[in-house]
């Protein structure tokens, strides 16, 4: 079986190192190529042009400053664009939109399946419950509300018509994340698994079409 091949943006990041690690032993993926700021071991992002590993598909989890080069690039080597990267403008996230209508694009605010599986729980007790709150605890240096807590408002708001308080708490040390909606309880720890999860949804991405923006839940309806 052919690998799919991956080209990381922002492989020096906590995502990146683990999706690294978790390549070298994976069956089905292969980081072949990084980009970062300033590592020479990797392209930088002034090198797009030189990269010459072939690639099926492009992962960004880098800087804001950079959303504009790594989309640029993408619609020019037309292969779908995974994007993790936050803190980008909502101009930003409406070329991404557009750009979704070329290559296939996927950005969410959730990469992580169990996390998916808890979403759908609570979108299920919403159905049942009114006046829910969503209460999130985090490792300090999270920016919050989280984007999860935010796809799980808006998941939730769209399939029941429901609001969704979200409640949020810096308190751990460690790089824990926590979310809890009535007796429904999800929690996560570090970016080992995060990193094998994002490798998962490139090898599903590069068999994607041209759709719109894509998610976890739009992804595993249409596999």
């Amino acid at each position: 079986m052919q690998k799919i091949k991956i080209l990381w943006s922002g492989i020096t990041g906590r995502t990146g190192v683990q999706a690294l690690n978790a390549s070298k032993n994976s069956q089905y993926t292969q980081i072949v190529a990084g980009i970062c700021r300033n590592d020479k071991n990797y392209y930088n992002y002034s090198q797009l042009n030189d990269i010459n590993q072939e690639f099926d598909v492009i992962v960004d989890f880098s800087h804001k400053d950079y959303f504009d080069k790594i989309l640029e690039f993408a619609l020019k080597v037309k292969k779908p664009l995974i994007s993790g990267t936050s803190g980008v403008t909502e101009e930003q996230l409406a070329r991404l939109e557009e750009a979704s209508k070329i290559i296939p694009v996927f950005r969410g605010g959730n990469f992580r399946f169990a996390v998916e599986e808890f979403i759908n729980d609570v979108v299920e007790f919403a159905k049942d419950n009114d006046n829910i709150k969503i209460v999130e605890t985090h490792y300090k240096t999270k920016k919050v509300p989280s984007e999860t807590a935010k796809v799980i408002a808006k998941r939730v708001l769209d399939k029941t018509g429901k609001i969704l308080a979200i409640e949020s708490h810096l308190e751990y040390d460690d790089l824990i994340n926590d979310w809890r909606v009535g007796n429904l309880h999800c929690r996560v720890e570090g970016f080992e698994q995060l990193g094998k999860d994002v490798l998962q949804i490139a090898n599903m991405m590069k068999f994607q079409k041209p759709e719109g923006l894509y998610d976890l839940n739009k992804l595993l309806k249409n596999n």
